[in-house]
């Protein structure tokens, strides 16, 4: 019986001399190299190694698509003519604008105009006070006849107002002259006798009165309504009812 006892020491650990850590990195190599392959292209591929949860992959930055230049010229060119209609439309309206309060201020110039005009033309039909008893003296005047109508529209057409006051003058002259000669040709008015006025002032033709007074040429006829008697050429009135003879004792 082999009394040599075989035992095995429990293998004691001891730090790594500088020659174990060099042939520990030459083991490393030797085992990289062996697992490094080669793809079909004859690249050699090393198999990637397990993750490490602790790093942290960067994440890779997606390219933008590059700009089309031809979509960017129809974007600036459609905001431009957005921008025009717009200019556009507000000068317009600005315009329309510009228009309507013309019309409006045209319009109330219109008005104010037409107003001027009537207000004027009133005033102008309105006559002043000496120029209505003109009217009202010429209202009294005895109606002419066509003859003398047309005679009269004739000269004071042609005629200046200094050529028409001396035609006037010499007219009166005239009448007096004629009047003188009728009534120094005529007999006396009878005294008390009615008789129609039909010469001398124009607002006392046509009155009926009583002759008061009468010589060769002139006579006064007292009118009922009118304070003093009328004066007259004897020529210028004609009986209408003849006096009444006062009964004698």
């Amino acid at each position: 019986m082999d009394t040599t006892k075989s035992s095995t020491p429990a293998a004691e650990t001891k730090p790594l001399s500088a020659i174990d850590r060099a042939l520990a990195a030459a083991k490393a190599r030797k085992a990289t190299k062996a697992a490094m392959s080669t793809d079909d292209s004859g690249i050699l591929v090393q198999d990637a190694p397990a993750a490490d949860k602790t790093s942290k992959t960067p994440k890779a930055k997606v390219a933008k698509p590059a700009k089309d230049a031809t979509a960017e010229a129809a974007a600036a060119a459609e905001k431009l003519a957005a921008k025009e209609a717009a200019k556009a439309a507000r000068t317009a309206e600005r315009e329309a604008k510009k228009a309507v309060e013309l019309a409006a201020r045209e319009e109330r110039k219109a008005t104010k105009e037409a107003a001027k005009a009537e207000k004027l033309a009133a005033k102008t039909a309105k006559k002043p006070a000496h120029m209505k008893k003109v009217d009202r003296a010429r209202a009294k005047l005895p109606q002419m006849d066509e003859a003398t109508t047309l005679s009269f529209n004739e000269l004071v057409g042609n005629l200046t107002a200094v050529e028409l006051h001396v035609l006037s003058l010499h007219l009166q002259i005239h009448n007096r002259a004629s009047a003188t000669v009728r009534a120094a040709s005529l007999t006396p008015l009878p005294m008390g006798a009615t008789v129609r006025i039909t010469g001398g002032e124009p607002k006392f033709i046509g009155m009926v009165g009583e002759v008061v007074h009468s010589q060769k040429l002139r006579a006064k006829v007292a009118v009922s309504g009118v304070k003093n008697p009328v004066y007259i050429f004897t020529g210028e009135a004609e009986v209408v009812k003849a006096a009444k003879i006062k009964a004698t004792a």
